[in-house]
C-alpha cells in the first residue's frame, strides 16, 4: 500500500515510496492510484524509471486512451505517448490556466506527465483545485452561476495554426476541434462535488449574455481561480511522474526556463473506467 503526504490543504499529494515498474500491470496498484486521485486530485511520484510503453500501460489501467493529440508529436516507440519538447526560442503553449481539451464535449479524464529532461531551474507546473475555487465563492454568486453555461473552443491555439499554415490551416484546426458548451458549475461524476468549470485558456463566452456582460463575469472568475489559495506548485526532477484528474483541476506550465531544454512524456486517459 502506498501512502501519500498532502502538499497543500486543497490539492496535491506526494509519495516518497519507490515505484517498481513491475507493479504497473497490477490491478491493485491501479486501484491505489485511482483512490489517491479521487482524494487529492493530483499525485506526485518521484524517481520513477518507466519506459514510454509502461507509461501508456499505466494510463490504460485507469481507462481507455484517446485518439492522438491534434497538434503534438508522439514518441517513435508508441503513438500513445506525446513528447513535449521546448527549448531555445520555441515558446511553450501551456503557460495559462486550463483543463485539457474542454473544447470537446467529453474532455479527457486524466493525464500522466513524466519528466525526461528538466532545466537547471524553472519549468515548474502548478495545479489548482476547482473544488476549492467553487467553495470559496460567495453563496449568492454560486447560486447565480448554477444555471449558466459557457462555450469552450480552441482559444489562442488558433495562433500556432495560422502561423504555420495561414488562414486555411486556422479554419481546418477550428473545424477539426470544434467547440463545446459546458455548465459553469459542473459536478464531479465520482464525488458529486460541484466545481468551477471555466478556464482563461479555452472558455470564450457565457451563453445568453452580451459580450460585455460575459467578459466581466469570466474575468471575475479567472481572477478568482488565479489566487494561490487553490493551488500547488511542483518542481520537477528527472523521473518525476505527476498524475492528475483533469475534470476538477486546472494546470499552468510555467514558461520561465528558456533557452534551456525541457522534455516531458505525456499520456491522456479518455475516460474513467472505475466511474462509468
Amino acid at each position: 500500500m502506498m501512502s501519500f503526504e498532502r502538499l497543500t490543504p486543497p490539492i496535491g499529494a506526494e509519495t516518497i515510496e519507490q515505484i517498481d515498474p513491475s507493479m504497473i500491470g497490477d490491478e491493485g496498484f491501479a486501484d491505489q492510484i485511482h483512490a489517491a486521485l479521487m482524494e487529492h486530485q493530483v499525485i506526485v511520484l518521484r524517481n520513477v524509471a518507466i519506459t514510454p510503453h509502461q507509461l501508456a500501460g499505466l494510463a490504460r489501467s485507469l481507462g481507455p486512451l484517446p485518439a492522438p493529440h491534434h497538434s503534438y508529436a508522439t514518441h517513435p516507440d508508441t503513438g500513445d505517448v506525446v513528447v513535449l519538447t521546448w527549448e531555445g526560442d520555441d515558446k511553450p503553449d501551456a503557460a495559462q490556466w486550463h483543463s485539457d481539451m474542454t473544447y470537446r464535449q467529453q474532455p479527457p479524464f486524466a493525464s500522466l506527465l513524466h519528466a525526461v529532461e528538466v532545466p537547471p531551474v524553472g519549468g515548474d507546473t502548478l495545479w489548482a483545485s476547482m473544488y476549492s475555487a467553487y467553495d470559496t465563492l460567495s453563496p449568492g454568486l454560486r447560486s447565480d452561476l448554477s444555471e449558466l453555461q459557457a462555450v469552450h473552443d480552441l482559444g489562442d491555439f488558433r495562433s500556432s495554426s495560422y502561423l504555420t499554415g495561414g488562414i486555411e490551416a486556422l479554419n481546418d484546426a477550428v473545424a477539426r476541434t470544434g467547440a463545446a458548451v459546458h455548465p459553469i458549475v459542473a459536478h464531479h461524476p465520482h464525488s458529486g462535488r460541484p466545481y468551477l468549470n471555466v478556464s482563461e485558456s479555452l472558455t470564450r463566452w457565457v451563453i445568453g449574455m452580451s459580450g460585455p456582460e460575459s467578459g466581466r463575469l469570466l474575468t471575475l472568475l479567472f481572477d478568482h481561480i488565479n489566487r494561490p489559495d487553490h493551488s500547488v506548485r511542483l518542481r520537477w526532477r528527472p523521473g518525476t511522474l505527476a498524475i492528475w484528474d483533469n475534470r476538477a483541476t486546472q494546470h499552468y506550465a510555467v514558461a520561465d526556463y528558456l533557452p534551456h531544454r525541457r522534455v516531458m512524456h505525456r499520456v491522456a486517459v479518455a475516460s474513467d473506467r472505475r466511474c462509468p
